[in-house]
C-alpha cells in the first residue's frame, strides 16, 4: 500500500507529483497542499488541517467535488503533515510531496518529522519532484538504482545525531564504516561514481537524512 500526502509550499513540480500520485493508493492533502494537489490535477480523497492557506476557490471546488475537509484548530500541537501522517496505515509506504526549499521551518520539520516516523518503523520518503529527502535510522540502508543523469545529482548525508558505521557504494567520495556527528560538512555534496547510476548507505546506528539535490 502506498499513500501520497500533498503539503504546501513553493517549487513543487506538478507533474511529478501527479505522476507519484497515480501511483498511490491513498491521497491527502495538508491544507494548502491541496491547492497543489489540484493544481496537478490530482483528486485529494480527504484534506486535513486548520484550512488557514488553502484558495477559498480550492475549498469550493472540493466541496463541488464532495472531498471531506476535517478541519483542525488553528492553535494545535502538530503540523496539517503530521495530522495527515497520522491518517495513514502504519504499513503503507508515505511519500509526502511538500516544498523542500520553502520556509526553513516548515522544511527542516517536515524532515525532523519524517525522522522520527521512520524511527518508529515508517517507510517515508520527502521530494517536491526535483529535491529528495531519505531518512536513516540505523540499522538501516537504501539503495538507489536506475538514476537518470546521475552526473547532475549531489547526494549529501546529513546527521540528526551522532551516527556509526556509515558505509556508502557507488559515490565519488566513499564512505568506510565512518562515524558522522550532527554539524560535520565532511558528507556534504558527494556524487555519484563516474558510470554509474547507482548507490548504497548503510548506517549501524543513529539518525541522518540522505538529500539528494541537483548538483548545479
Amino acid at each position: 500500500m502506498r499513500a501520497v500526502i500533498f503539503a504546501g509550499g513553493p517549487g513543487i513540480d506538478p507533474d511529478r507529483a501527479a505522476s507519484i500520485a497515480s501511483e498511490c493508493d491513498i491521497i491527502l492533502a495538508a491544507d494548502g497542499g491541496a491547492d497543489i494537489a489540484c493544481a496537478s490535477g490530482v483528486m485529494p480523497q480527504k484534506v486535513i488541517g486548520d484550512l488557514d492557506s488553502i484558495d477559498p476557490q480550492t475549498v469550493d471546488f472540493l466541496k463541488h467535488k464532495c472531498v471531506p475537509l476535517e478541519q483542525f484548530p488553528t492553535e494545535k500541537d502538530m503540523t496539517d503533515s503530521e495530522l495527515c501522517l497520522n491518517e495513514v496505515p502504519d504499513e503503507a509506504e508515505v511519500i509526502l510531496i511538500c516544498s523542500l526549499s520553502g520556509r526553513p521551518d516548515h522544511v527542516l520539520s517536515n524532515m525532523m518529522m519524517a525522522v522520527k516516523a521512520h524511527a518508529e518503523g515508517r517507510d517515508i520518503t520527502l521530494t517536491d519532484g526535483v529535491n529528495d529527502f531519505i531518512p536513516l535510522c540505523g540499522p538501516d540502508e537504501i539503495s538507489i538504482s536506475g538514476i537518470q543523469d546521475p552526473e547532475d545529482l549531489a547526494i549529501s548525508l546529513i546527521p540528526f545525531t551522532e551516527v556509526k558505521g556509515v558505509t556508502s557504494e557507488g559515490l565519488y567520495y566513499r564512505l568506510d564504516d565512518t562515524d558522522l556527528i550532527p554539524g560535520s560538512s565532511l558528507s556534504v555534496s558527494n556524487k555519484v561514481e563516474q558510470g554509474s547510476d547507482s548507490f548504497v548507505i548503510r548506517v549501524n546506528s543513529g539518525k541522518m537524512g540522505v538529500l539528494i539535490v541537483p548538483a548545479f
